[in-house]
């Protein structure tokens, strides 16, 4: 795909999305235990495919740049989506990896509706819940890198 391609379909998706009342703007502040991230790399982006829109920001960590230890996305599916994908709804998710090169999973939290206390809901690993976001967060993962991939 051509570079002025991608952007066009960048373009379309950014002005798709806002339509849709996405503004770009994440919860003002993440789950309790994540800490400041204000120096960190925020890498943006959004999609509109045949069976799914969204947004995300990814944050690399100075101290470990290899890698996206941080990942902040909210993703609406449509046409084609499962029940299970279609009831968990668009609301903002974190997941967090809160000690790199530790085995073990990943944090993970679902935004709270509007005025919820508290804010932040973890999901639990091992759930099914836990196990349709890592699909929707590699699905996520991988829509970026296929943007990147194109891009000289």
């Amino acid at each position: 795909m051509r570079p002025r391609l991608v952007a066009a379909l960048l373009l379309v998706g950014a002005l798709r999305a806002a339509a849709q009342g996405w503004t770009g703007d994440f919860a003002p502040t993440p789950p309790e235990g994540i800490g400041d991230v204000s120096r960190w790399q925020v890498v943006a982006g959004d999609f509109d495919t045949r069976r799914a829109r969204g947004e995300y920001r990814f944050y690399v960590n100075p101290s470990r740049p290899a890698m996206y230890q941080l990942m902040r996305y909210r993703v609406q599916f449509l046409e084609g989506a499962t029940d299970e994908e279609q009831r968990r709804g668009p609301a903002e998710r974190v997941a967090f990896i809160r000690q790199p090169g530790v085995r073990e999973p990943m944090a993970l939290w679902e935004r709270g509706p509007a005025g919820a206390d508290p804010a932040w809901l973890e999901v639990a690993a091992g759930t099914n819940a836990y196990r349709l976001e890592m699909g929707v967060l590699i699905r996520v993962l991988g829509v970026h890198g296929a943007v990147r991939a194109e891009v000289p």
